[in-house]
């Protein structure tokens, strides 16, 4: 009787556990699976979640060469984009310092109406130096693209 006991203890006592299994369904969907079946079926891994103590080995340099078919580009080639590239970049601060010129020339405009009969708005105002912030941030950053020969 002591045995039966113990040995219906031990079995209740026993948690329930199984391996979770991230499954993908037929559908594309994926669910987590505790069956014991599911380590036998190829769509199935055991473990998707990461360890934060298990360390992946690191990949080979071999794995992310290149193959020999991948497009390249000569010099040649590589300089007339880099030209034109300039090009573009030169043309568009040409355009943005127009631009700022422009915004500096009607806000002073607006404030000289300012003193006439309508006065401008606040909100105006703020409009313009927004503007002005804009096209000054614009151009920093094409001067910076250029190499800060702008």
């Amino acid at each position: 009787m002591r045995r039966c006991f113990l040995l219906l203890l031990a079995l209740a006592g026993s948690p329930a556990y199984a391996e979770p299994w991230l499954c993908a369904e037929p559908d594309g969907t994926k669910a987590f699976n505790y069956d014991p079946q599911s380590a036998t079926r190829r769509d199935c891994v055991d473990h998707p979640l990461s360890r934060g103590y298990v360390k992946r080995a690191a990949p080979r340099s071999d794995d992310y060469a290149s193959p020999a078919d991948f497009p390249r580009v000569d010099a040649k080639t590589q300089k007339r984009r880099d030209v034109a590239r300039r090009e573009i970049l030169k043309r568009e601060l040409a355009e943005e310092q127009k631009a700022l010129a422009d915004a500096i020339r009607e806000m002073a405009e607006l404030k000289q109406a300012r003193v006439g009969a309508a006065a401008p708005t606040a909100t105006a105002l703020k409009r313009y130096e927004d503007r002005i912030r804009v096209h000054q941030a614009n151009i920093a950053n094409l001067q910076k693209e250029l190499g800060g020969e702008g």
